[in-house]
């Protein structure tokens, strides 16, 4: 590698923008499974309710302020922030998470608030109008800034600030038991704050100020389970390859065996979450650190 800085930005790119991770057809179930959680009230506001608590500290959720949520999903973070500022737009790959947020926003007469179906990898900010069109462009656990591409798209949108927030660890009880039980093997972890370590990393190399500041939840919810939400579970236990009928029949009468009284299952859920404030506006010329290393350690 020339640098430090090829190394963190080959760890935000060793894996492909076009990853599973990405695609429509995921996002669309997910969207489906989070609408009916939002309406059965199982899906928890506070990274919403500490984002605002956070940006509104910071003076950055102005009543003039025109803001973007790269990654919206079904506009949580976009319908709050509206109600602070003078305009939000929220962009999503997923038609389904797009046209549930919009209808929770028009429910919530949110006349300064729109989202739009977009790959943020393939969009044309010139074109689209979003060069530095934006106070805050915000992104929260979301793969579309990982990587160059999306991480200086985001930067160009900006005429001020940029704020992204990544898990760093999250762990699910519920989902553990089920893989030693059912499987007789430990859930992968999804998250080790590889994305937050090489982010901060390559902003401060290429002569910004990351700010950084973190967060930890405790939640517990009890979640009456259906055919989606076994269909949910599996997606984050098993590999791709993995998601077959049998394997759904497996984690389903596990389920019903330690159902309680009310039909329902216990999730407790562990996270804790990393968040990079940075203005766009102020930037230095950084040095080539491995050469610096190098010369101390000639002397």
């Amino acid at each position: 590698m020339n640098s430090v800085l090829d190394y963190f930005i080959s760890l935000q790119e060793s894996q492909s923008a076009d990853m599973n991770e990405q695609s429509v057809e995921m996002w669309n179930r997910r969207a489906e499974f989070w609408e009916n959680a939002r309406k059965k009230n199982q899906k928890g506001n506070e990274r919403v309710v500490s984002a605002i608590n956070y940006l509104e500290q910071k003076g950055l959720l102005d009543k003039n302020y025109d803001v973007a949520d790269i990654g919206c999903g079904p506009g949580r973070f976009v319908a709050a922030f509206a109600r602070h500022v003078h305009k939000v737009v929220g962009l999503d790959i997923s038609d389904k998470m797009i046209s549930h947020g919009m209808e929770h926003i028009q429910k919530e007469g949110l006349s300064n608030a729109c989202l739009y179906v977009c790959d943020f990898q393939k969009l044309d900010i010139e074109k689209a109008g979003y060069k530095h069109a934006f106070d805050l462009v915000f992104s929260s656990m979301t793969p579309a800034l990982h990587g160059m591409n999306g991480l200086m798209k985001s930067i160009e949108m900006s005429r001020a600030w940029c704020c992204n927030t990544t898990h760093l660890e999250r762990r699910n009880l519920l989902r553990e038991q089920i893989m030693q039980d059912v499987f007789g093997r430990q859930l992968t972890p999804q998250w080790n704050g590889r994305w937050f370590f090489s982010l901060f990393n390559i902003l401060f190399l290429l002569g910004y100020d990351p700010e950084t500041s973190y967060e930890k939840s405790h939640r517990e919810t009890w979640v009456t389970p259906d055919e989606q939400y076994i269909d949910f579970l599996m997606e984050h236990m098993l590999p791709s390859e993995e998601h077959t009928l049998e394997n759904v029949h497996k984690i389903t009468d596990w389920i019903h065996t330690h159902l309680n009284e009310d039909g329902q299952i216990k999730e407790v859920t562990h996270s804790a979450y990393g968040r990079i404030l940075w203005d766009v506006r102020n930037k230095t010329v950084r040095p080539d650190y491995r050469t610096v290393i190098n010369d101390s350690m000639a002397k």
